[in-house]
């Protein structure tokens, strides 16, 4: 017999032993899985993550190559062009980044076609592209196609104080602060990552796309082809919306019958950001249509947030024309915060007045400006957002918190059955692996094959990163001293274990952005740059050790050598820091006129650098005492947290009385995302989604289960990834996002550049 021959028999009888004892081995957390039904609500309602489930299986091909010359190429490209459109669109109205799954479809064309027309043999080329390199792209691109946060504190720095960091600190700020989560996870993933019941579902449609394109020749070319299909004519026709007729975006029916008030504006204009409520509008651009991700989402998600945006349009008019916290002083929608003058009137609140050149609270000329407001519905914002973080606490613990309970004790008996056996085989080829029996999970005993990533690697992309942020926060003059720094990343390493796994078991979660801000608002008042930076320790780190968490998981679930996973992730996050930064530079100094505009252009918007800076003026450089506390006007959104821990309850004891009248649906932190859609945001998207949602989610779903599982979600990201590559496009060679010239298209009926509103509303209002 060969030695080519004896190798392919001991590869084939070390897959079959691992079919095998996939049923006769369930391992405890699989057990618990199966009987407490934790992701019931996910299998009933998201008829992708059932797929995805009956696809999956359990083989495995220890000799595939992963990390070859082709995933370097195109990970690298794929990941500095995703990770630019990316940062882009933060500065859009309503932002499309490049997906994921996009990406992965460009991967699989372009190597398939290496694989095919190149030289076959070495390292050039060595062999059919395989699962495990495409999934090594995916984390190349996963860890890049981001915005990372601190862009956001870069931009904010930029437009409204002083010293603005130079390259190098912005470029080190950005490293820094994705690093440290990477270390959280790393550290976390014998409770977050290995055991089966952390099953994260968001990840299982990205394992499903890579399984299906992977597996069936026949059935992957003809879903690339009606993939491209679709990408090409959506990537056609929004040229027409984007540049020649962005009224497309929002055609408003009333407005055009009555363009002369100021109401109708309010409520049924919607094109532009705060513009108004979009009542009623149409909206035929799918840079707007695809807000809520109306082919993906849930129909019963869907419902809870229509429920918020049906309240929001009820109460945000009432309580302007109510005058609600002098209401009628500010504008109707805005993100910014005013200075209330005697006359009733407002300016945008002149914070350099009231900071020292060291950008710290001046007390002295506060007493003469007066404490900042907000317009009415951006203090609602502040309630609602408040409201949020505690209801999903409750409502977590309320729907799940005895299968999470049940989940972490089982994370914790796998962690401990491994840590017994000590002893470890030796395999004649000199690698040491542990043997199987150590493990209870069938895909760790496939991973015996791989070697484990050091925990001391670990530690030192945790330690380091938190080095790099204490020299970064000095540098970069934030004010925020060393222990700030090392404060805000241990509140984040210590909540990292129960919210990610909260998230890990049922796909949702929470932010810690308000609550960091506040906590860093009571312990280093008067600094609203070091407010910025303490939130993006303490929010972006948490979020950032569940990106990583996620993407080890997918690695987990199609048998990527650990070690490869780190090293695709940490190339990944260096080049899309570094695009995230020339993207955010170029855009910020070329339209800094728009940015601060609190309405925007229906091209380039800045809510989100206003939103960071009003954060950080309330927040850090006044306090929340002075800003909230008793005896202010906005001393409720304080109070929010304690309220928003009640909301959930009286509709889990409807739940508990009457359990088949479908109460378990009603998600208040949904409706509560319903509520918070303004300001900050277009709503010209509305109407013509939920009629899309309807069509989609109800109607086919339940008609047409198996086309619904074949193509709804490759449209969805057709449709996505087509728009946003027109959407670069336009917006860097022809609206200046690279050179800072303009070439706009002729004014005309279609687009009325020369109106304050493009859709037409209040077009003669005097």
């Amino acid at each position: 017999m060969s030695k080519h021959t004896a190798h392919d028999e001991e590869k084939s009888s070390h897959v079959k032993q691992i079919q095998d004892i996939q049923i006769e081995n369930l391992s405890l957390s699989e057990k618990i899985t199966s009987d407490n039904s934790i992701t019931d609500a996910y299998e009933e309602e998201d008829t992708d993550i059932q797929i995805v489930n009956e696809l999956s299986t359990m083989e495995d091909d220890p000799t595939l190559p992963c990390f070859t010359v082709r995933v370097l190429v195109s990970g690298v490209a794929l990941a500095c062009l995703s990770s630019s459109v990316y940062q882009l669109m933060s500065f859009k109205p309503v932002g499309l980044p490049l997906t994921n799954t996009f990406m992965l479809m460009v991967a699989y064309v372009f190597c398939t076609a290496w694989a095919n027309y190149l030289p076959s043999g070495g390292w050039l080329n060595p062999g059919p592209f395989n699962v495990k390199e495409h999934t090594c792209i995916y984390v190349i691109v996963s860890s890049a196609n981001t915005s990372a946060y601190a862009t956001h504190i870069l931009a904010a720095q930029n437009l409204y104080y002083q010293d603005a960091p130079g390259p190098a600190g912005s470029i080190f700020l950005l490293l820094a602060t994705q690093m440290v989560g990477y270390g959280i996870a790393g550290q976390l993933r014998n409770f977050l990552v290995y055991p089966a019941n952390m099953i994260w579902p968001t990840s299982l449609p990205t394992v499903s796309l890579l399984r299906t394109l992977n597996s069936g020749q026949q059935e992957s070319r003809w879903r690339t082809r009606f993939f491209f299909i679709v990408f090409g004519c959506v990537f056609v026709y929004e040229f027409i919306p984007q540049y020649m007729m962005p009224i497309l975006g929002g055609i408003s029916i009333v407005c055009l019958a009555r363009n002369d008030s100021v109401w109708v504006q309010r409520l049924f204009g919607g094109l532009s950001v705060n513009e108004g409520l979009g009542m009623f509008q149409l909206s035929f651009d799918w840079n707007y249509l695809s807000n809520l991700n109306p082919l993906v989402l849930p129909l019963w998600v869907q419902l809870n947030i229509y429920a918020g945006i049906l309240l929001l349009w009820i109460m945000a008019p009432l309580m302007y024309y109510h005058n609600v916290w002098h209401a009628q002083s500010f504008p109707f929608l805005s993100n910014s915060i005013f200075q209330l003058l005697p006359n009733g009137t407002s300016v945008i609140y002149p914070q350099h007045k009231v900071m020292t050149p060291d950008n710290s609270l001046n007390q002295t000329a506060l007493e003469e400006v007066g404490n900042p407001a907000f317009s009415t519905w951006g203090a609602i914002q502040y309630i609602i957002i408040n409201f949020a973080v505690t209801a999903s606490i409750t409502h977590i613990a309320l729907f799940h918190g005895q299968d999470i309970w049940t989940s972490f004790k089982a994370s914790l008996q796998d962690f401990k059955a491994s840590r017994r056996i000590k002893k470890q085989q030796q395999h004649q080829d000199g690698t040491v692996v542990q043997p199987e029996r150590q493990y209870t999970d069938v895909h760790m005993r496939m991973m015996a094959a791989y070697k484990e990533v050091p925990t001391w690697w670990y530690y030192v992309v945790y330690f380091g990163g938190m080095a790099l942020n204490v020299a970064v926060a000095y540098i970069n003059k934030s004010q925020l001293p060393w222990w700030g720094v090392v404060m805000a990343i241990v509140m984040s390493t210590v909540l990292s274990l129960p919210l990610n796994m909260i998230t890990a078991i049922t796909g949702t979660g929470f932010g810690l952005n308000v609550f960091a801000e506040m906590i860093c608002g009571f312990v280093l008042p008067g600094l609203p740059v070091a407010n910025m930076y303490f939130k993006t320790l303490g929010y972006n780190t948490l979020n950032q050790a569940g990106a990583m968490a996620i993407d080890l998981k997918v690695g987990h679930y199609l048998k990527i050598p650990p070690r490869v996973v780190f090293l695709n992730q940490m190339l990944g996050t260096l080049i899309g820091c570094i695009f995230n930064y020339i993207v955010n530079h170029s855009v910020v100094n070329s339209q800094r006129e728009v940015l601060l505009n609190p309405t925007g252009s229906n091209i380039w918007n800045g809510s989100t650098p206003q939103t960071i800076n009003s954060a950080a003026i309330t927040w850090g450089l006044l306090g929340p005492l002075r800003m909230f506390g008793p005896g202010t006007d906005y001393s409720i959104v304080l109070w929010a947290f304690l309220i928003g821990f009640m909301l959930p309850v009286p509709f889990w004891l409807l739940h508990r009385h009457y359990p088949t009248f479908g109460f378990k649906y009603v998600n208040i932190p949904m409706v509560l995302i319903g509520l918070t859609q303004v300001p900050g945001s277009a709503t010209s998207w509305i109407t013509v989604s939920f009629v899309i949602i309807i069509v989609s989610q109800y109607y086919i779903k339940r008609r047409y289960r198996n086309w619904f599982v074949k193509y709804n979600y490759l449209i969805s990201t057709a449709l996505d990834s087509g728009t946003s590559l027109m959407v670069f496009i336009i917006a860097m060679g022809l609206y200046g996002g690279a050179s800072g010239v303009s070439y706009p298209f002729p004014v005309w009926w279609g687009n009325r550049a020369d109106l304050k509103y493009m859709d037409h509303c209040c077009a003669n209002c005097t």
